[in-house]
């Protein structure tokens, strides 16, 4: 068994290397394409994972050393269903993505019990987005208040 996994779209984004699940999501968010209950699914899972796992530091600089995150094989099942509700808001909307494996994932920057941050040792020239993809800033911490739901104001 691998000692690493990640789960990933197949289009290649700015770090080389296929669109991690997190920000796959996010791209179908931020082009409109996730209903309020779509949103709400993936604002909770991110949420949860926020809260479950520290955050890298290379994420404190927009990730300038071009790090990818990927779980431990070992310790990690019970983010199995989270991972899998999340998988299945991308076959939803046609995102293609696998689940890769490694016991080499790359220049190891950072580590804690559940997960890495690599360098990829190749990276691959970015292919074209998903028709309607927005980019833009990340957030540092919930992405809740972006969501139709919070636009729309309480009792709306």
């Amino acid at each position: 068994m691998a000692r690493y996994f990640r789960i990933h779209a197949d289009y290649i984004g700015r770090l080389g290397t296929g669109v991690g699940l997190f920000v796959a999501v996010d791209h179908l968010r931020r082009a409109g394409r996730l209903s309020e209950a779509e949103e709400d699914l993936y604002f909770d899972v991110d949420d949860w994972f926020r809260e479950a796992l520290p955050t890298p530091p290379f994420y404190a600089d927009g990730n300038t050393v071009g790090a990818v995150t990927w779980f431990k094989t070992e310790g990690c099942a019970h983010f199995t269903g989270r991972l899998d509700a999340l998988r299945g808001l991308l076959r939803a909307h046609g995102v293609e993505h696998r689940r890769s494996e490694s016991d080499d994932p790359g220049r190891i920057v950072y580590e804690d019990a559940h997960q890495v941050g690599a360098v990829p040792r190749t990276r691959r020239a970015p292919t074209p987005l998903p028709l309607g993809t927005v980019l833009g800033p990340t957030t540092a911490g919930s992405k809740r208040h972006l969501g139709r739901r919070a636009a729309r104001g309480p009792g709306d």
